[in-house]
């Protein structure tokens, strides 16, 4: 780790994209916003009618797998969704994704977005980005003028270790550990991503990486399109957190924590305990 914005290797980047879209959708937004925007870089990137990427002989210059929808199941896309919200003029969806040579393709992915295609439905209604915004600064894409601004990494790591502080999952954690509600999901997403997309290195374990009270936890079961998620909303206060353990819960508020993290799941956002 060279600076706050590099973990092992992994660079995040990420906007908020602001959509004109009226519709309300139903069930769990994460699924059909991301079926929304692989949908469009589909079409942006194939003349296929259906993907056939296992055959395709443009396959490794292609976005689509890379970016979006690797191949192997086993493979985590650099890919996800990062929260949304309804407001009044539309919706607002968080996208994060790895690696700095990928800003172009996220810009052609963008203007496909913002084409207007008359398929691109939302709950019904028509669903076209309007601009996209950094989560740091103002405006960075604006639909008809492209780039404005290029995005910057986002910070991954921080200082020392607080003496405590309160984890608040802001979409389900999807994981199979038993024990600590928390930290063997996040170094298991963590160790993949750093494997895959990063240096390779293996994480440090540290034997406990802090100690776990549970404030509140709520259990979910979703209804997606062809199976149900399952998932749990903690509230967690963490004490006498280890400083390797530190950085690794740091870089997951952007990473996120367990499985389905490519529809949103695993967000957390790291408070003090006085804000319990």
């Amino acid at each position: 780790m060279t600076n706050s914005s590099n973990f092992h290797g992994l660079e995040a980047f990420g906007l908020d994209l602001h959509f004109a879209a009226t519709g309300r959708g139903s069930g769990f937004s994460g699924a059909a916003w991301r079926g929304l925007m692989g949908q469009a870089l589909f079409r942006t990137v194939c003349s296929f009618p259906a993907p056939a990427c296992a055959t395709c002989p443009a396959l490794g210059a292609c976005v689509y797998p890379n970016l979006f929808k690797p191949l192997s199941e086993a493979a985590l896309p650099p890919f996800w969704l990062h929260g949304w919200q309804r407001g009044r003029a539309g919706w607002t969806i968080g996208v994060r994704w790895l690696g700095a040579g990928n800003v172009f393709a996220v810009g052609e992915w963008l203007a496909a977005l913002a084409s207007g295609n008359a398929d691109q439905l939302f709950g019904g209604s028509p669903a076209h980005l309007e601009h996209a915004t950094s989560p740091t600064t103002g405006v960075l894409w604006r639909r008809g003028t492209g780039w404005l601004a290029m995005p910057v990494a986002l910070a991954l790591t921080d200082g020392a270790p607080p003496p405590a502080c309160r984890v608040r999952f802001i979409a389900p954690l999807v994981s199979k550990h038993v024990g600590d509600p928390l930290s063997g999901a996040l170094h298991t997403r963590l160790q993949r991503l750093v494997q895959q997309h990063g240096d390779g290195t293996d994480l440090p374990r540290p034997t406990p990486p802090w100690h776990c009270r549970v404030l509140t936890q709520r259990t979910l079961r979703i209804p997606l399109a062809r199976r149900m998620l399952a998932g749990t909303e903690w509230d967690l206060e963490l004490r006498d957190i280890d400083a390797d353990a530190w950085r690794m819960l740091c870089a997951g508020r952007e990473l996120h924590a367990g499985g389905q993290a490519g529809i949103g799941c695993g967000q957390y956002d790291i408070l003090p305990v006085v804000d319990a």
